[in-house]
């Protein structure tokens, strides 16, 4: 790996430890040689990514169980007590009550820096009239949506993005983040960078899944369904990391990311990408957004 000074890795999930250990247990079931450990420690997880140039992270928790909600979101404020490299963020499930009123806590009183949702693993659908309290909130805090998007046909779901477009159009003083930029469809992924400048992309797991593609014999890739319907965008991926890099982060995942951070950095570095949009995946974008919307 190309060493870049002061990486911050914009997406990891340090959690409480039988947590972490179904998350190494979910990801070796589609990927059996995966290397994580289901004991992996914080200071495991840190180390790992330290190593590879890291020094500050993105952290995200999210509750599968509507009463996982208050406790996840203080051990997060805690984690990143303990961590100072971590950025910490809360999460809510759509069974949490009073969405407003939690969001405003996770800012305010827990100091967290914003709200992701990973709607596919926990078994809802994040665009939604349901978080319209949620939404509102950080629209009045300015403070950022982070949200899982793509990977339909890895998950066997879908999600309403029509509806993520009229979010866009009434709160554009809520940063929204769309982790795993919207993969396959990056058309779509670039017309709402185009078109919002709140609107913001993570392209955690993407160059991973683009190496594995790319290898395949182009009749292969014409006739397999593994991406869904669509096809994977090629063309408008570029296009986002020429016209858009100062709007585009960069994560491992870890440790459910797409082998070793090492591995994840050397597939980033496989895309051979110029220097100054590189810089900008690695750090630069993920710094600015730090200071423009996490206090």
């Amino acid at each position: 790996m190309q060493q870049v000074k002061g990486i911050i890795d914009s997406h990891i999930h340090i959690l409480p430890a039988g947590r972490t250990a179904s998350l190494v247990r979910w990801i070796r079931r589609s990927f059996p040689s995966h290397p994580s450990r289901e004991n992996m420690s914080p200071e495991d997880i840190i180390g790992d990514i330290r190593a590879c140039g890291v020094e500050k992270a993105f952290n995200f928790v999210f509750p599968l169980e509507v009463d996982e909600t208050d406790s996840l979101n203080l051990f997060s404020r805690d984690i990143a007590r303990e961590f100072d490299m971590l950025v910490p963020f809360g999460s809510m499930h759509a069974g949490t009550p009073r969405k407003d009123e939690v969001t405003e806590r996770c800012i305010e009183e827990y100091g967290l820096a914003g709200i992701k949702l990973h709607p596919y693993a926990q078994r809802f659908e994040a665009f939604s009239p349901e978080f319209e309290p949620m939404y509102r909130t950080l629209d009045e805090l300015g403070r950022p949506f982070f949200v899982h998007t793509g990977f339909d046909a890895f998950y066997g779901m879908e999600q309403d993005l029509d509806y993520l477009r009229r979010i866009l159009d009434r709160y554009p003083g809520m940063p929204v983040v769309l982790v795993h930029s919207l993969f396959p469809r990056f058309a779509l992924a670039y017309s709402l960078l185009a078109e919002y400048p709140h609107a913001y992309v993570d392209m955690t797991n993407v160059p991973g899944t683009i190496g594995l593609y790319a290898q395949l014999p182009e009749a292969v890739r014409d006739n397999m369904d593994a991406f869904g319907d669509e096809p994977v965008e090629l063309d408008e991926f570029r296009a986002i990391l020429t016209d858009f890099s100062d709007r585009v982060m960069f994560g491992t995942d870890h440790p459910a990311g797409m082998g070793t951070p090492e591995e994840i950095y050397r597939d980033l570095d496989g895309l051979g990408l110029d220097a100054d949009v590189r810089e900008n995946l690695l750090r630069n974008s993920a710094a600015a957004f730090l200071a423009d919307h996490c206090a």
